[in-house]
């Protein structure tokens, strides 16, 4: 029942907008060294951006007792854990993050599964899903840009196994994901997609770039 939000901020540039990253499937956020999303939040940091890194809830934080075994450990993390429970902390992440630093303009990075949520969060897509899980929904501020990196809509068939974790296998239709994106009201959205991905295909995430509501001049699609 707790969603931990690390902020990370230097000498914050005045017209500078909040980044917050929102991790991927059964993720871990930190300022550890090592952590990915204590890294790049770092890095954002020291150009002048304010970030906040969420990790969402989960039933237990020691993934390092599970070594390289992500399958025990998402297991043991988030068992009972549905795809509703993951959008309702998406929400209490940016309602709160934005509480603390009220009037600057929002970025939502988010990678594999956050950035699924970052595209319902944007296109304002989360009040059904908060709902399903016996809360009532916050009022949530208007995104200014999206990033997402290694998301798509539909799993590869040879990865489907992976939807039968916890979170992962109530996700539901692809649908409210596309319609999500069609109503976002954004002044740009970048998209990167690694080449190795094994999870998502490049064709997945070209999908819901094309639902974005945007001009093709504001919007990109980067292959790394």
């Amino acid at each position: 029942k707790e969603v931990l939000l690390h902020f990370f901020e230097e000498e914050v540039r005045d017209d500078a907008p909040l980044i917050l990253l929102l991790h991927g499937v059964h993720g871990c956020a930190s300022a550890a060294e090592g952590n990915k999303y204590g890294y790049l939040a770092r890095s954002l940091a020291q150009k002048g951006y304010s970030v906040c890194a969420t990790e969402s809830s989960r039933s237990r934080r020691d993934r390092e007792t599970f070594g390289d075994d992500r399958v025990a450990w998402a297991v043991a993390a988030f068992q009972g854990k549905t795809f509703a429970m993951e959008v309702a902390d998406a929400c209490s992440a940016l309602a709160a993050a934005a509480e603390e630093h009220p009037g600057r303009r929002g970025v939502l990075w988010g990678f594999s599964l956050g950035g699924i949520l970052s595209v319902l969060l944007a296109g304002g897509e989360t009040g059904n899903f908060v709902r399903q899980t016996g809360m009532e929904p916050v009022s949530l501020p208007a995104a200014d840009m999206l990033v997402i990196s290694g998301s798509g809509d539909r799993i590869r068939p040879e990865a489907a196994a992976a939807l039968a974790l916890p979170v992962l296998n109530s996700l539901g239709s692809s649908e409210v994901i596309h319609l999500a994106a069609s109503k976002v009201s954004l002044s740009c959205a970048l998209f990167f997609y690694g080449g190795c991905d094994g999870t998502f295909d490049e064709e997945s995430s070209r999908r819901i770039l094309r639902s974005l509501r945007l001009e093709e001049g504001d919007k990109a699609f980067h292959i790394l």
